[in-house]
């Protein structure tokens, strides 16, 4: 850990974001693991993570996939009025089908999701009216290209990130049946870490194959073990949404998909149907970022966001910092 600054968290230590890179790559990688990754001894990377975990800079998440959730779940994007009370967007963030709620420009973001169908999504929008936010916009997601769980640090080389992966994992495995992988999320929402013995009693097979399972989930890409941190203490102190246009709104939205700062990318129904969510240590990067994006996109809209609320079902205080954990379900 380093010192604090003076105009604002202090930054994390060199080691700190390798231990955090290695942990979003591979949420299960024993110590031992992680340490020949990052260049340190099995102790100090445990006592490190210990103590981001203690400030609560850091933590593991569990998270569906879209490839396991996409055909089957529908999302909002809603717009609630600045004028919304700071005590009912908590009330709208403490909500489990509620994805993530980001303090903006133009309002509160919530991403609103449903696996009962568009009549769910719209009822679970005027749940969110009557608790007293001002709804201003409600546009339905086509598409979820990137979402925050697949965002990563870029702290790791290849080679280092080589060291992390377990050579006794098959690069190809049959994936589980999509009741499993469900009880499997179920088990591990809480502990992602959580040994294979007590995953095995969970579930009620042998420890050998709830390993084997656990890998062939994630391998599979129908459950995604990573880790989240405390932003603003790694630099990433600025966020905006971005809304676009664009000829090939699928290509576009792959495309800012590859972008390093974007951590979450849609294609909803409306006349601006991209959305993209990204993080930098300055505002004054947005030019860059655009630009990068191609000369196929038409921004026509801009928010800075002032400060995320909730995230992967954690709440979040003024500082990044997890306050909080609303298990998802929807």
């Amino acid at each position: 850990m380093e010192l604090l600054n003076d105009d604002g968290p202090r930054m994390l230590g060199e080691l700190d974001l390798a231990i955090v890179h290695a942990l979003q790559i591979d949420a299960r990688a024993p110590w031992t693991r992680v340490a020949a990754a990052v260049g340190a001894d099995a102790a100090t990377v445990a006592r490190h993570w210990q103590t981001l975990r203690e400030e609560s800079l850091a933590w593991l998440t569990s998270w569906p996939t879209p490839e396991r959730w996409s055909s089957t779940t529908d999302v909002a994007v809603v717009l609630l009025d600045p004028r919304t009370a700071p005590s009912v967007v908590d009330e709208v963030a403490a909500r489990p089908w509620v994805l993530s709620v980001d303090e903006t420009s133009a309002g509160c973001l919530a991403l609103v999701a449903g696996a009962g169908g568009l009549l769910l999504l719209g009822e679970r929008v005027r749940e969110i009216a009557a608790l007293g936010a001002r709804v201003r916009r409600m546009d339905v997601a086509a598409a979820v290209t990137a979402e925050d769980s697949g965002w990563r640090l870029r702290v790791l080389s290849r080679q280092q990130q080589r060291v992390l992966r377990d050579p006794s994992r098959p690069d190809e495995a049959r994936p589980p049946r999509p009741e499993v992988v469900a009880e499997l999320a179920e088990v591990l929402d809480e502990d992602p870490r959580m040994p294979a013995s007590a995953v095995a009693a969970a579930v009620g097979v042998s420890e050998a194959t709830a390993r084997r399972t656990v890998d062939r989930a994630v391998f599979a890409g129908l459950l995604r073990l990573g880790c989240d941190f405390a932003m603003p203490w790694a630099g990433h102190r600025r966020g905006a949404v971005l809304w676009a246009r664009s000829s090939d709104a699928g290509s576009a939205a792959m495309l800012a998909a590859r972008l390093p700062e974007a951590h979450r990318v849609g294609v909803v129904v409306g006349r601006a149907p991209l959305f993209v969510c990204v993080r930098a240590r300055s505002l004054t990067d947005l030019q860059r970022i655009e630009e990068a994006w191609g000369s196929d996109v038409d921004i026509v809209d801009r928010w800075t966001v002032l400060r995320s609320v909730k995230r992967n079902g954690h709440l979040l205080d003024a500082q990044g910092r997890t306050a909080g954990r609303v298990p998802l379900r929807w």
